[in-house]
């Protein structure tokens, strides 16, 4: 049923009444009569309450009992864990009610058990529709929010209470009903909170019986947080310096029950009909458009508030509804708008040049039409994430959807195109077809990633968004998920903090590889096809992972790609259900080729922890390959795959006669190659040949010296043959292989910066780059887009590592600005070039430029600028000026909370800066705790930055007596975090003389 007709004279002020607090605990005083009173009524109200527990259990049992079944026949088959299969879950823990505690009238499990960690919703309920009602307070200063809603739910089984979410909620008991359709009123019992599962539990008195349709009715009074989650508040300062406030929502992944009360799990989709009342002066968007015919009057004991209501949305998932209260302009082409704040408005026109551009490309990429009437982009000031993809109102960091021109770098362009590209893509993969559980957030996510680079393919080819991809997204996760910490794609998570914890890059930047493998396996043609049957047959549904290979293998065995034996599932799921990622080890004796897998890890840690787990992965595996006669490094479709064995032969003349050959053209294939060490001495030669090297595809260039250098780093490839590879750096004038040395050296660096050979390593550095260097030039004399990013890169690392040039031309530029009358207004350093200007500038410079940048960011008006200097920022090398930048970070005066991981991400980079920034975090822990709010997740990215090149054993004992003081549990996260220092110390000790030997000895030959 739609509920059109919210009674607009309803008072939803909620100045009267029982509330249930979600947050709040309160203290009491009590007599030793009262105690002998309550004592006696405590044994009289026990029997109450375990009448409580167990109708409460009774909503649930059967659906155990199904579970419990279902798990173990998978068992026996050895099928897919019933986790990543059913859409049901477990909501209590498979024993019986006696093995449990009571408390509060709810069963809770013993500590002991990992259970507690589960927090879905029975099913005994569903949602079919939402009418929400907010009216938030910002202009008056309290920041709070009155709220009411009416949820049209089905019962499913038969059940006496209503369970859904809730938190940071305070929801008015009395005011709270249950009726059917016909109004009559189903008495409540009592109301609870779980606050652990972060529930909101009603108890009814009668039998809720199956195939009924209630409603269910609640007020309650919400705080519009600074938190950056929920329905949260921002603010500017308009062009005559008054504050303005403003107030937005971010849900993912669980906090639309932060703003209301709701069914807040993505496969419950549901209808949402919203209203927010808005203040004089101020508008509200939301999902859908505005509907004249909805709640749209005056709100009642408000008169300078005013409803605004929307239409009522598709089926969709709580974590996408959106909606802004804001005094911000738009500019709109059809029934496409963005909005900013009034003086930012103009920054927006190059994101709604694309956006529509995008949205066309999409709708004929999977024939499917988009499927609302409008879409609104808004930048926020304040926003935790790069952006969130909310159905039809996609919310942004200022960063990542405005450019300004004269002011943004260029590659800030490509950055703004992707984000859109990317939350545009969502709309139908995520939006139209939700992952039924968190579990499989990497459909969305890792799907979403590759295609962005697709989409910006298209719109614009001389960006080579597609060989990017590779240098961007593959060889920085292939680096993360060597850990043999690292998790699966798809992992079972419960709580909220465990589910905050997978939108990692294991979730995105690996679900974008494995897809981008997948789409060269099938082609692409088959791959559109299979997309296309899986969202017209799935829309407006949730869905998992073997949905997806199901239609997939479909179009691949009708189309002969694969044949019956095979399926997409079978190969997908030794990607996606177990951890890491192959090694492949190529051997030839004249024409038997012999290819032989193992989990690459880095170090003997990692390998021995892999040991005691008794781990052997094994993958199928995509082959191709090209040889030195053929040279074809197009064909990427696979001619042979590597079954789930630990080794694989085949015969074939080509690869047996061949001087040299590369497996795994354009690095489609989620895997290292290893060869044999006259293959890797005949690559070499070549390349070092400058006749020769370019016939080689940059993206193979890449690939080669990523995976040598990795592989030395893993113990599986001496040094020795590696950086013997890297010398040909020195005729290489492509971004793409440039960006890949850049990324392998970088940890060499680290491990190197604060020993006393680190000179041999920067002079070999710095003669690599001498050709590349007076190639691009200090001037910003080019503008396509890889040569403006190339010459990024280049400049960086040149000035990081001291040439003498680098510094001083920055040094000049930044002196020049210095001196301008008004250098807020005039800026003579070219946009391209100021990350590379301020930085280095203020890493020569003592506080005073440190000061003079400082003032730059507190007045700029412009998001990418006021980025780059806080980046720059962090360069200096004075330790105090570090210390005192921290501590502006948490200050929450001038630099915004959202950015506060940038800072502590600059101080840490800096050689001088890491284990001060380590420091500053142990001894401010609990206020940057409280600082940053709730979500755990954002202490373990703060603890992240600081510890990343740690290498010594002193360094890991500090940090692992922090860790045993601050956690009683160690997160994932923080696991990985420790394997890291102990993979950087065992790499000390084994590579460490290797390679300052090897850089004693090396001349480069021009």
């Amino acid at each position: 049923m739609v509920l059109k007709d919210i009674n607009v004279r309803e008072n939803i002020s909620m100045d009267s009444g029982t509330r249930t607090s979600l947050t709040a605990r309160r203290g009491c005083t009590l007599s030793v009569t009262s105690l002998a009173l309550l004592g006696a009524f405590f044994a009289c109200t026990l029997l109450a309450v375990s009448f409580i527990v167990y109708n409460f259990a009774s909503c649930q049992q059967i659906q155990i009992n199904h579970e419990h079944n279902k798990l173990e026949h998978n068992e026996q088959q050895n099928q897919t864990p019933h986790y990543l299969k059913d859409n049901h879950h477990i909501n209590l823990p498979i024993q019986s009610v006696e093995e449990n505690s009571i408390e509060e009238g709810f069963i809770t499990t013993p500590k002991t058990l990992s259970v507690d960690k589960d927090v879905r919703l029975p099913r005994s309920i569903v949602p079919v529709t939402y009418n929400v009602s907010i009216i938030p307070f910002l202009v008056e200063g309290n920041f709070t929010f009155h709220g009411f809603v009416r949820i049209l739910v089905n019962i499913t089984e038969d059940c006496n209470n209503i369970t859904l979410h809730a938190t940071d909620l305070d929801i008015m008991s009395d005011k709270t009903t249950v009726k059917d359709l016909e109004g009559n009123v189903f008495p409540i019992n009592n109301t609870r909170t779980v606050e652990d599962k972060q529930f909101f539990i009603i108890m009814t008195k009668n039998l809720l019986k199956k195939d009924m349709q209630l409603e269910i009715e609640m007020k309650f009074i919400g705080q519009i947080s600074d938190n950056l989650q929920g329905f949260y508040r921002s603010s500017y300062e308009n062009g005559s310096g008054e504050k303005r406030w403003i107030a937005s929502t971010q849900f993912q992944p669980t906090d639309a029950r932060r703003a209301f009360p709701c069914f807040d799990e993505p496969s419950l989709k549901a209808r949402f009909t919203m209203n927010i009342a808005v203040p004089d002066g101020m508008i509200a968007i939301s999902n859908m458009p505005r509907d004249i015919k909805g709640m749209n009057g005056a709100v009642e004991n408000f008169p300078s508030y005013t409803w605004n209501s929307f239409e009522q949305s598709v089926p969709m998932s709580t974590y996408l509804v959106a909606f802004a209260v804001t005094d911000f302009r738009y500019l709109s082409t059809g029934n496409f708008s963005v909005f900013a704040r009034p003086d930012a408005i103009g920054s927006a026109s190059y994101a709604l040049s694309i956006g529509p551009k995008i949205l066309r490309f999409l709708e004929d990429f999977f024939q499917i039409p988009y499927p609302l009437p409008k879409m609104d982009m808004i930048a926020l000031p304040d926003f935790n994430a790069g952006a969130m993809e909310n159905w039809g109102l996609i919310t942004y960091r200022e960063a990542t959807m405005l450019f300004e021109e004269g002011v943004s770098a260029s590659p800030t362009k490509q950055k703004v195109a992707s984000v859109v590209a990317h939350e545009l893509v969502h709309q139908w993969f995520g939006n139209l077809v939700t992952p039924s559980w968190w579990s499989d957030i990497w459909l969305n996510e890792g799907f979403a990633s590759y295609m962005e680079y697709l989409v910006v393919d298209e719109i614009a080819r001389n960006w080579r968004t597609m060989d990017q991809f590779v240098v961007n997204e593959l060889h920085g996760v292939l680096v993360f998920d060597a850990l043999s910490s690292s998790h699966k794609i798809s992992v079972q998570v419960g709580n909220p903090d465990e589910i905050n914890e997978i939108f990692d890059r294991i979730s995105y930047g690996k679900g974008a590889t494995i897809i981008r493998m997948m789409d060269h396996f099938l082609t692409s043609k088959i791959f559109r096809l299979g997309l296309k049957n899986y969202l017209n047959e799935m829309k407006y549904k949730s869905a998992e992972q073997d949905d997806l290979w199901k239609y997939l293998t479909e179009v691949a065995v009708a189309n002969n790609v694969l044949d019956k034996k095979n399926s997409v599932k079978e190969i997908m799921d030794t990607w996606t259900l177990q951890t890491g990622f192959p090694v492949v080890k190529v051997s030839i004796e004249q024409n038997l080729v012999t290819l032989e897998q193992e989990r690459f890890v880095y170090s003997n840690t990692s390998k021995a922890i892999l040991d005691l787990e008794d781990s052997n992965p094994l993958w199928w595996i995509p082959i191709s390959f090209t040889t030195s006669e053929e040279l074809n490094f197009n064909h990427t479709q696979p001619s042979q795959w590597v079954p789930r064995t630990s080794k694989h032969e085949f015969e074939d003349a080509k690869l047996g006669h061949s001087s040299w050959h590369i497996f795994n053209i354009q690095q489609t294939g989620y895997y290292r190659v290893n060869y044999e060490l006259k293959n890797w001495k005949a690559i070499t030669a070549y390349l070092t040949n400058i006749n020769n090297f370019k016939k080689i595809s940059p993206t193979n260039r890449a690939q080669l010296v990523d995976d040598a250098m990795n592989l030395a780093r893993g113990g599986y490839l001496s040094y020795e043959i590696a950086l013997n590879l890297s010398t040909y750096l020195q005729l290489e004038d492509d971004y793409v292989p440039w960006k890949a040395a850049i990324t392998t050296f970088d940890f060499i660096d680290g491990m190197f910066v604060r020993q006393g050979d680190y000179h041999l390593l920067k002079n070999y550095l710095l003669r690599l780059l001498t050709y590349i260097y007076n190639s691009v030039g200090f001037k910003d004399s080019h503008y396509d887009m890889l040569t403006v990013v190339k010459r990024e890169e280049i400049l960086s690392m040149a000035c990081k590592l001291g040439h003498e040039d680098c510094i001083r031309q920055s040094i000049n530029y930044f002196e020049n600005w210095k001196a301008v009358t008004m250098p807020d207004r005039e800026n003579p350093i070219s946009p391209n070039l100021r990350s590379i200007v301020y930085c280095s500038s203020i890493e020569a410079g003592s506080d005073k430029e440190w000061d003079f940048a400082y003032e730059r960011y507190k007045n700029s008006k412009v998001s990418s600028e006021k980025e780059t200097l806080l980046t720059a920022l962090g360069c200096s090398k004075e330790p105090w000026v570090l210390a005192r930048y921290l501590k502006y970070a948490i200050s929450g005066k001038y630099i915004r909370k959202q950015d506060i991981f940038r800072v502590f991400a600059a101080v840490s980079s800096n050689a001088v800066g890491q284990q001060l920034a380590f420091d500053f975090v142990r001894s401010n822990w609990d206020e940057i705790k409280a600082y940053l709010g709730s979500t755990m997740n954002n202490m373990y990215t703060i603890l992240s930055f600081p510890t990343k090149k740690m290498n010594t054993k002193y360094q890991l004992i500090e940090l692992e007596d922090f860790i045993k003081q601050k956690f009683s549990e160690t997160p994932r996260s923080i696991q990985q975090t420790i394997e890291q220092i102990k993979v950087n110390i065992d790499w000390m000790d084994s590579n460490y003389e290797t390679i300052v030997n090897w850089l004693q000895k090396q001349t480069i030959y021009n």
